[in-house]
């Protein structure tokens, strides 16, 4: 949401307040004409929010407030349409309010923007000079002085105008106004769907207009400019910095030589402190020329006096003319620290309709599992006879697989290990072609825990022939892996006895003993 739809918002609900209360009636003692012409003024229940195409970004109702005189002007694109001057004095907000229907009904403003240059007795200016501070530590001088301030007097809006730097001091001015009065102000004017952007003290546009004096620049020059019922005394350097600015409780036109007293001070206050006369004074009233010739005589008669007819309106007009971004404003920092606040509300609500919509985002999706779950759930139930079948079958079937599994890890597990093959394998290879096994036996001892075997055979050679070629044999079989013992009480060779006349010899062998020994 934009600040313009928030304000229009606030506006709105304002004058629904406003409608709900009885019209405020006319008091006793206020003179009514008979057959007047023109068009009584518009209340503030009754003026509608102004549409986008009436309430242009460039419509402005200017005020200017000067202790009791009140006058208003609208400008569109900078340029004033209509003006308006109240003829009694106003001192307060309430009588402010009595009076703000005839300024909108003479100025015919139809738009929301509104800005103000105020200068009466609730509206103070202090000045102070202070050591050159680095920004940081102006900061918090200021913050800690605004405070102490704040626990005499109440709450203020406030803001710091930069005055001439001399040597090691600056000079600052601070304009304080009480924040009740800008509260009672800012609800008067959201009643008539009115939006306060500007608070400026007289100095502000004073000092664009002492720029402007045809005067070469940095030359110091004293502005006396009529405030009402007093009179405002700026000390300047055209072009360059402010120097001083005082307040007298005098009417510059009604009491002239006490006016005078006053600048003729401020005239010798400006050569000591700042080393550098005025070379002039200018009068800036509706009829300044008739205190002229007072105000010299006072001031002495080698100083230029000038008289610039200028009226409430005119400071109006040079307000207008200025940026809405300038610096010298008591509600720049107000604001922006509302459109701050408003920012982490925007923020704060996005995160919480963000927070918000993942909630029913999870919410959703875990309803949507449950409702999955729970339609599996019901046609596993529906399948439960056929299930429950499936896992009798696969269970019986498991326990047969188990069964024989047992069974062949038992006979691998209970079997021997190929010991017989390996020993006749072995020893076929180290018998000679002339020897024939004829009988072989290899079995376990389970009383000795041992391999014990018995082969025996025939060889066709002579004794000593056959007593080399059976003690080789032995020899290589107890010198092999199978490391062989020989029972040598069981060992046998003898001669077999011939058959057939001129036949070979024939030498029979037995061998016993074990295997693998220890």
């Amino acid at each position: 949401m934009s600040d313009q739809d928030e304000i229009s918002r606030l506006l709105a609900e304002a004058a629904a307040l406003t409608e709900a209360e009885p019209n405020r009636t006319q008091p006793s003692d206020t003179p009514v004409a008979d057959g007047d012409s023109k068009a009584a003024p518009v209340p503030a229940s009754v003026r509608k929010i102004p549409s986008r195409q009436s309430a242009r970004n460039n419509d402005a109702l200017g005020f200017v407030w000067f202790n009791g005189s009140l006058h208003a002007a609208a400008f569109r694109r900078q340029k004033m349409t209509k003006s308006w001057s109240c003829s009694t004095p106003i001192r307060t907000v309430a009588e402010f309010e009595t009076v703000l229907d005839d300024a909108l009904t003479e100025t015919e403003f139809a738009g929301t923007e509104t800005f103000l240059v105020l200068e009466n007795e609730v509206f103070m200016h202090q000045a102070d000079d202070i050591p050159v501070f680095s920004e940081g530590v102006l900061r918090s001088y200021l913050k800690n002085r605004i405070q102490r301030h704040e626990q005499e007097h109440g709450r203020v809006l406030w803001v710091m105008q930069p005055l001439i730097t001399m040597k090691q001091e600056q000079s600052i001015l601070l304009h304080l106004l009480p924040r009740s009065f800008y509260d009672d102000l800012h609800r008067v004017l959201l009643k008539r769907h009115l939006d306060l952007t500007r608070i400026l003290p007289l100095i502000v546009p004073l000092q664009y207009e002492l720029n402007r004096i045809p005067a070469e620049k940095n030359t110091t020059v004293i502005v006396a400019a009529e405030v009402g019922t007093s009179t405002s005394v700026l000390a300047g350097r055209v072009g360059g910095p402010l120097l001083f600015s005082r307040t007298i409780l005098a009417d510059l036109n009604r009491e002239p030589g006490r006016v005078g007293v006053e600048v003729n001070r401020s005239l010798l206050y400006t050569k000591q402190h700042f080393e550098n006369a005025a070379s002039s004074i200018w009068l800036m009233a509706q009829s300044g020329s008739a205190a002229t010739a007072e105000i010299k005589t006072k001031c002495g008669g080698g100083k230029k006096i000038e008289s610039l007819p200028t009226t409430p309106i005119d400071w109006l007009q040079t307000t207008a003319k200025l940026s809405p971004q300038q610096p010298i404003n008591l509600l720049s920092r107000y604001l922006k620290a509302k459109q701050r606040n408003q920012f982490i509300r925007v923020g704060f609500l996005i995160v919480v309709w963000l927070g918000l919509a993942l909630m029913f985002s999870n919410l959703y999706h875990t309803s949507s599992e449950w409702s999955a779950e729970h339609d599996r759930l019901s046609s596993l139930r529906t399948r439960e006879p056929e299930l429950q079948a499936d896992r009798d079958r696969l269970d019986l079937r498991n326990r047969t697989i188990e069964r024989n599994q047992n069974f062949v890890n038992r006979v691998n597990n209970d079997r021997l290990p190929p010991v017989p093959s390996r020993l006749l394998g072995f020893v076929s290879g180290l018998l000679p072609e002339s020897a024939r096994l004829i009988e072989f036996n290899v079995r376990w001892d389970s009383e000795a825990l041992a391999w014990a075997f018995q082969f025996s055979g025939s060889i066709e050679a002579d004794d000593e022939t056959a007593h080399a070629l059976i003690a080789g044999l032995q020899s290589e079989l107890a010198k092999s892996p199978l490391r062989v013992r020989f029972n040598e009480n069981a060992r046998v060779l003898v001669a077999a006895p011939l058959t057939t006349p001129g036949a070979p010899e024939i030498q029979r062998f037995n061998l016993e003993g074990v295997l693998l020994e220890k």
